[in-house]
């Protein structure tokens, strides 16, 4: 696997970040587990951010990338907006992951991809074409990298595609 020299957010960064609130978590989680979402592949309408990332290429790459991290960070942050006011009164308050939804954290790098396809292939979809996971499953952006929740079900799959991924672009947060 090839390292691009990306940089490694540590579960300190992660559990510092006021986005991952155990609150976030367990609508991610509540929402992932709903059959609508699941026959989707985690690609649910009502969350898609491609509009968002649809950042047209021009002559300053210095200035495209900035566009490009900063359309991520707004992605993210408006998925985990749309997901709770879909959920609304489901999820109490304040509430805690359910240890009933068992998963695992996985952290994408979207600008260090080759969009090659081998994690889609691999992964049966679970990944797309640009490594990324399923927007449905996204936490938290921070440090260049989506934060995603990988329910078990799925980390199977998750782990065909990192295995098939040629770049350090898709890991595990939590290195088991």
């Amino acid at each position: 696997m090839i390292s691009l020299g990306i940089a490694n957010l540590s579960t300190k960064t992660l559990a510092s970040m006021p986005s991952t609130s155990p609150q976030l978590l367990a609508e991610t989680q509540t929402w992932c587990s709903r059959s609508t979402a699941i026959a989707r592949n985690l690609r649910s309408r009502e969350l898609d951010p491609s509009e968002i990332l649809n950042i047209p290429y021009h002559e300053d790459i210095h200035k495209w990338v900035q566009e490009k991290y900063e359309a991520y960070r707004i992605a993210v942050a408006e998925v985990a907006v749309k997901r709770s006011a879909l959920l609304h009164g489901i999820v109490t308050s304040g509430g805690n992951a359910s240890s009933d939804f068992k998963g695992r954290l996985l952290l994408y790098y979207p600008l260090e991809t080759v969009s090659d396809g081998a994690a889609d292939a691999s992964s049966k979809s679970f990944f797309d074409v640009e490594d990324a996971p399923p927007w449905d499953t996204w936490l938290a952006y921070a440090e260049g990298a989506i934060i995603s929740w990988v329910p078990d079900h799925l980390i199977s799959r998750a782990q065909a595609g990192l295995d098939a991924n040629p770049v350090d672009c898709i890991h595990w947060l939590d290195h088991k």
